[in-house]
């Protein structure tokens, strides 16, 4: 009872903790493959696992999470931005510590990259570097896909207040949903369905022709929709039609609500029959995809090579993937009009995708379509709909703000990369991928280059927009706001009076 009294009573630096002894797990991993590998990282990445495993463990046995009644809402985004600025920069340290990338701007790139699920590099060229370093890559996404923070709230019993809060501040859409009366199980059930998928995969990968490796590798990177691939050509490496059509519908499952599967799996219908959001998703790539037949000017002759081409484009820039099987930057112009229009849109909200969600933008047209007719009708009372469920005007007024929050750091991303020198294209085309952590672009950052072809004060607006488009904009705001000079000195007084009262009761003992 004595030690836990003289633990720092403080949610931000636990989680942090709990999140960092995560990241050395997944290092030591990569350490292990690069080890079977006889590659020459083995050593970098064990000092790296271990550093990084140490320090997390440390900070997590020296701190407690407070009572249910002693959170609040604003602690739960500084916790959440800060458990992920963390990650970020513990990710990047196996770059740095084997030198795959020694430069800090980089290895921070590539690291917050991959865990955003972002899956824009700035290695070149990626066959270069190790196995173990690759791997170590995918895993970031593999992680940063469903949550770390879900994760840790999923098998440490330690994260008990506070979990929903947590979950629904790192969830990727609007809402986070309980699958279970109790919020552990909840995160559970998700991982373990996350886990399941990513094992089902990998195997169908394998059959298909593909390595242990590879299968695996792929497979973290199919299911986070992160598109991370351990070769320059990404899935075009292989020439296998057959894998490519696996990740066609790895693609479409990874970009729907992973808690109507979950539903699905138990044998309960419904959410899929009556899931608006869902048929809309459905429309959206056939119709998306359909377009993109008939309007690109493809050397492609074969019929079905183009639909799959079309398919396999329109999936990954949708779920956010970001996967190459074609250089859509070589397509017609109108081609790549829709390209840049579908880029911010993003899957399904509880999905591993980025972008804004299809939630969002249903919602916003119908907020939109209200609003026209109340200009006929000013004392009509109609509410926002999706389908037959009604949305509540709270919620409806956030989704507004959120979509106009997105466009304004949208076009002060456009602005700050053209100021850096990219053109108009690159510049438009960069902002919305790194927002809606899409990966591939347009121009300099187009699928057959890298954001090398960037400075290194683009990439750190990059930096900034991956984060803000995974955490989904309010949580990095709300602890930018929080972490000021008066909040950090509140904080330490606060502490140091705690652990003086801890003193004065251990000298009474």
């Amino acid at each position: 009872m004595a030690d836990r009294d003289r633990k720092i009573e403080s949610m931000p630096l636990h989680v942090v903790g709990l999140a960092l002894g995560v990241c050395g797990l997944g290092i030591l991993l990569a350490a292990a493959v690069e080890a079977v590998d006889g590659g020459p990282d083995t050593a970098g990445l064990l000092i790296s696992g271990l550093g990084v495993g140490f320090s997390g463990g440390l900070l997590a046995l020296g701190t407690k999470m407070p009572n249910d009644k002693d959170i609040a809402l604003l602690g739960i985004f500084v916790t959440v931005s800060a458990a992920w600025v963390a990650m970020a920069i513990a990710g990047s340290v196996p770059y740095l510590v084997t030198g795959a990338l020694p430069e800090i701007d980089r290895a921070l790139f590539e690291s917050v990259s991959g865990f955003t699920t972002t899956g824009s590099t700035v290695l070149r060229p990626i066959e270069d570097n190790s196995a173990g370093i690759l791997f170590w890559r995918a895993i970031t996404q593999f992680l940063g896909g469903m949550g770390v923070i879900v994760l840790v709230v999923a098998v440490l019993p330690t994260v008990g207040a506070g979990g929903m809060s947590l979950l629904a501040a790192e969830a990727p859409g609007p809402t986070g949903e309980r699958l279970t009366p109790r919020v552990r199980h909840t995160a559970r059930n998700l991982w373990v369905l996350y886990i399941v998928f990513m094992f089902v995969l990998a195997l169908a990968y394998m059959l298909a022709g593909m390595s242990i490796y590879d299968g695996f590798a792929h497979s973290f990177t199919t299911v986070s929709t992160g598109g991370f691939s351990p070769y320059n050509a990404s899935l075009r490496h292989f020439e296998s039609a057959l894998i490519e059509w696996i990740c066609i519908g790895a693609m479409f499952i990874a970009g729907g609500s992973f808690a109507i599967w979950y539903r699905l799996i138990r044998g309960d219908t419904r959410p899929l029959r009556r899931s608006v959001e869902l048929r809309a998703y459905v429309m959206l790539i056939l119709v998306v995809t359909a377009v993109m037949v008939l309007v690109n000017e493809s050397p492609v002759t074969d019929m079905h090579d183009r639909i799959r081409d079309a398919l396999f484009v329109t999936l990954a820039l949708i779920t956010t993937t970001g996967f190459g099987t074609a250089d859509f930057g070589m397509w017609s112009d109108a081609a790549q009009l829709i390209i840049l229009l579908i880029i911010p849109f993003g899957a399904m909200a509880g999905s591993t995708s980025g972008g804004v969600k299809l939630v969002r933008i249903l919602t916003l047209a119908s907020f939109a379509h209200r609003e026209t007719l109340k200009q006929l009708h000013p004392r009509m009372v109609r509410p926002v709909r999706i389908g037959e469920s009604i949305i509540d005007e709270q919620t409806a007024n956030k989704i507004v703000a959120f979509m106009a929050l997105a466009l304004a750091i949208f076009g002060l991303g456009t602005i700050g990369f053209a100021l850096t020198g990219a053109d108009l294209l690159t510049s438009v085309s960069a902002s919305a991928t790194l927002l809606g952590n899409v990966g591939p672009g347009l121009g300099d950052v187009g699928p057959t280059n890298d954001f090398l072809n960037i400075n290194t004060a683009a990439r750190f607006i990059g930096i900034g927009q991956m984060l803000l488009g995974r955490l989904e904009i309010y949580p990095i705001l709300l602890a930018l706001v929080a972490v000021r000079p008066q909040s950090v000195k509140a904080f330490v007084i606060r502490h140091r009076t705690a652990n003086s009262d801890w003193t004065q009761r251990s000298r009474r003992t």
